[in-house]
């Protein structure tokens, strides 16, 4: 490191030059970015009806919760009518 001949400049060049084409450009990396958002709003979509599906199954399971406690009560009316009326 003493002297810096014509050699040693180029090859540091040439070694600068190759870094920098391994670098991802400005450009690419915005592309890259715009690729990704596209991509995760892809999976916000399908995530969202997911959700949407979820909500569909809650609901169902609300009103089987409450047919069964209807017919649960006319049970327990039915045996102690029987039990009352026998």
């Amino acid at each position: 490191m003493e002297s810096w001949n014509d050699e040693r400049l180029d090859e540091l060049s040439r070694r600068i030059d190759t870094g920098f084409e391994k670098a991802a450009t400005k450009v690419e990396l915005t592309a890259l970015k715009n690729e990704m958002n596209l991509r995760f709003d892809g999976v916000d979509g399908r995530l969202g009806e997911i959700d949407r599906r979820f909500d569909k199954i809650d609901d169902r399971l609300e009103h089987l919760n409450h047919t069964l406690l209807i017919g649960l009560f006319g049970l327990i009316a039915a045996v102690i009518a029987n039990g009352i009326f026998s």
